[in-house]
């Protein structure tokens, strides 16, 4: 009967084999080999629980056995109980000490917990036995462990020489290929261990994670899904799920996967700075903020999320909350470069001058190189007038490798330090450094085209609706702080989107014929619309004034706003060209419209003012003329034709008019009008290109 039943089980029929193991058993309970080959088939069977039962029931039978303690330590080591399995093997030991493979399986228990000098000894004593494939495989992953990769291949080559179809030897190989940058072996290696043993987590894990690395998020995904539900390897899987889909851009997908991860794991930092960053990709920044708060709540040793809120609420302008939670990590780290440089930017953002300038003096002490906290110090000197001081600062941050951020706040502040002592030469050539190598991204303005006049002189149709008010004004005019004064105002809805980047419209540079004689009212719909789309977007209130400021215009754009805007009226903001240039120079512009080279800005402001004022002169549309410097300084009074124009009572001056009266820290934003007198010697050729006919032939 027992020889029918080994047959059966040498020919994979386990049940029946099963049944005449048992039969065996029911008349002969002691048969020693019953109970033992019972123990393997229902080990294979999957029935861990009663195969070590037999294991240990045939080995009190046969105490003398090692064999079966080591079958015994076996199942128990599959089933997770290592140190029943240790005891197991070593009782074995005591019987044969030349067991190879119990020396190698207590190495691989020695390494799980911790003890890679034991796991080391255990492995090299089973190689004295013998060459073992699963010892060369342990000493490979101390290797690597220890990142001495050239050992870790050499042994994990030879244990996958000697057991080619060992999936944990291809997936240990496969790590070994991986440190060492191999990434095509390494995903051989992977997808040869899942040959061998389908389902096998850990090559699957490896696997997803390399095909991610290697930008090929789709071949990933099914790897990480076949981690879901797997013991130990559900958290890297709905991970890894998410990372799929972030890089699929997948957001929300992806969002739901870093929420499953943080119910499995709610302290995982990784996953949650995930998540933040799929939900800031799909602007929910309120949302961010939420999670934020909770996560500093619940876990307060994970500073990092306080930092991280604090930067977002100064990229959102809320300086006073950057404040506090910059404040709270100073006081818990005084000792941070870091929070004590944030600390005091955020302070002097949010008009607390004198507490920054205490902040980074204090700190300067023990970080005197930190750029930071030094034009901080060098705005602070800067606005008590102590020049000296803010002179020594400058000069020492100049000495020191900084970003080219910092580099250029320095020259120009030095240019402002020039200026106020006379220094005029001085004062242009930082200016000039100051902007030197900046993006210059400006329209070309040639001659306006003798046809514009032809075409201005038609009749206008009907007012549109929404016709605009659009602000205009060339650089260094002051045009930007009537735009925020303007927005100050409740009654009218400014847009200033245009500074940062293009609408795509009519004014934007996009051409099109402006002067085509024949215009359907299909065409003029869809520019109308092409028009209004991005304002919706914006979520711009049409039942307010719209004043749209346009930075850079030439006069095709005042043909479109003619032909396809009728009934836009236009604000112009002007100063003496010299005065502009000059202001241009010291305090910049827009981004991307750098004075990189004064001789050519020059000569493009010269044709930009030109531009302006044929609108004046040949638009026919409703204009007004204004000076920043004056409307500014009176706005109730000298601001009461602009007032009447835009259609409100009184300009009342606001946060945003007073934020654009001073930059950072309380420096100066413009020079007064006239103030390009004293430089009149400094800037001669450059004032006289920018105050003769542009389009004169030289």
């Amino acid at each position: 009967m027992l020889r029918e039943s080994i047959e059966l089980h040498r020919q994979g029929r386990l049940a029946e084999a099963e049944d005449g193991y048992r039969s065996v058993l029911a008349t002969q309970p002691n048969d020693g080999e019953a109970i033992r080959l019972l123990g393997i088939l229902r080990r294979d069977r999957g029935d861990l629980a009663e195969s070590e039962q037999l294991f240990a029931r045939a080995h009190a039978l046969a105490p003398e056995q090692p064999n079966l303690l080591l079958m015994l330590g076996a199942v128990r080591y599959q089933g997770g109980d290592y140190e029943l399995a240790r005891d197991a093997y070593e009782r074995a030991l005591a019987l044969d000490p030349n067991l190879s493979g119990a020396h190698t399986t207590l190495g691989h228990i020695a390494m799980m917990s911790g003890n890679n000098t034991l796991a080391e000894q255990y492995f090299r004593t089973a190689l004295r036995v013998k060459e073992d494939a699963q010892a060369y495989s342990g000493l490979g992953m101390l290797a690597l462990e220890r990142e001495d990769n050239d050992v870790a291949m050499k042994h994990l080559t030879r244990a996958a020489d000697l057991s080619p179809n060992d999936a944990a030897i291809a997936f240990s190989l496969g790590r070994g290929f991986s440190r060492r940058g191999m990434i095509a072996f390494a995903e051989q290696a992977f997808r040869k261990a899942l040959q061998l043993r389908p389902g096998l987590p850990q090559a699957h894990n490896a696997l997803g994670q390399l095909l991610l690395t290697a930008e090929r998020a789709a071949e990933a995904e099914p790897h990480m899904r076949a981690l879901i539900g797997v013991r130990n390897f559900d958290l890297p899987g709905t991970l890894g799920l998410g990372d799929v889909h972030r890089a699929l851009g997948q957001f929300d997908a992806a969002i739901a996967q870093y929420r499953r991860a943080l119910e499995l794991q709610p302290d995982h930092e990784a996953g949650f700075e995930a998540l933040l960053w799929c939900l800031q990709q799909l602007g929910r920044t309120a949302e961010v903020l939420e999670l934020l708060d909770r996560r500093i709540m619940q876990f307060p040793a994970q500073e990092r999320w306080r930092a991280e809120r604090a930067t977002i609420h100064s990229r959102l302008g809320r300086h006073g909350d950057a404040s506090t939670d910059w404040q709270v990590l100073h006081d818990r780290h005084p000792t941070s470069q870091q929070a004590a440089a944030e600390l005091a930017s955020a302070r002097e953002r949010n008009g607390e001058l004198e507490t920054a300038a205490a902040i980074a003096d204090r700190a300067a002490v023990h970080f005197p190189q930190d750029a930071t906290l030094a034009l901080v110090r060098a705005r602070a000197a800067f606005r008590h007038g102590d020049d000296a001081t803010a002179r020594k600062v400058l000069a020492t941050l100049q000495s020191k490798p900084t970003s080219e951020h910092n580099a250029r706040h320095a020259l120009n502040y030095l240019g402002l330090l020039h200026d106020r002592a006379g220094e005029y030469d001085e004062a242009v050539r930082d200016f000039s450094a100051a902007q030197r190598g900046m993006q210059t991204l400006l329209p070309s303005l040639e001659s306006v085209p003798a046809e514009y006049d032809a075409v201005l002189a038609g009749p206008l149709d009907a007012p549109w609706q929404h016709a605009p008010i659009l602000l205009l004004g060339a650089p260094g005019s002051g045009v930007e702080r009537i735009a925020a004064l303007l927005a100050d105002q409740p009654q009218l809805a400014v847009l200033r989107d245009r500074a940062q980047r293009p609408r795509n419209d009519g004014f934007d540079t996009r051409s099109f014929d402006h002067t085509h004689s024949e215009l359907d009212s299909l065409r003029v719909d869809t520019l109308r619309e092409e028009y209004l789309a991005p304002l919706r977007a914006m979520n711009v209130p049409f039942e307010r004034t719209l004043v749209d400021w346009i930075p850079r215009w030439d006069a095709r754009h005042l043909i479109f706003a003619r032909r396809f805007l009728p009934g836009s009226r236009i604000i112009i903001v002007d100063r003496d060209a010299r005065d502009s240039l000059l202001d241009w120079l010291a305090f910049g512009w827009l981004p991307g419209a750098a004075m990189s080279d004064l001789d050519m800005s020059a000569k493009w402001l010269a044709r930009a003012r030109a531009h302006l004022h044929f609108g004046v002169e040949h638009g026919g549309l409703d204009h007004l003329v204004i000076n920043a410097e004056q409307v500014l300084a009176d706005p109730a009074g000298a601001g009461a034709e602009l007032a009447r124009f835009v259609g409100v009572d009184t300009l009342v001056e606001g946060k945003g008019a007073a934020t654009a009266r001073q930059a950072l820290g309380g420096m100066p934003t413009c020079f007064v009008d006239g103030r390009w007198n004293v430089y009149a010697e400094t800037l001669a050729d450059a004032f006289t290109t920018v105050t003769r006919d542009p389009y004169a032939q030289s």
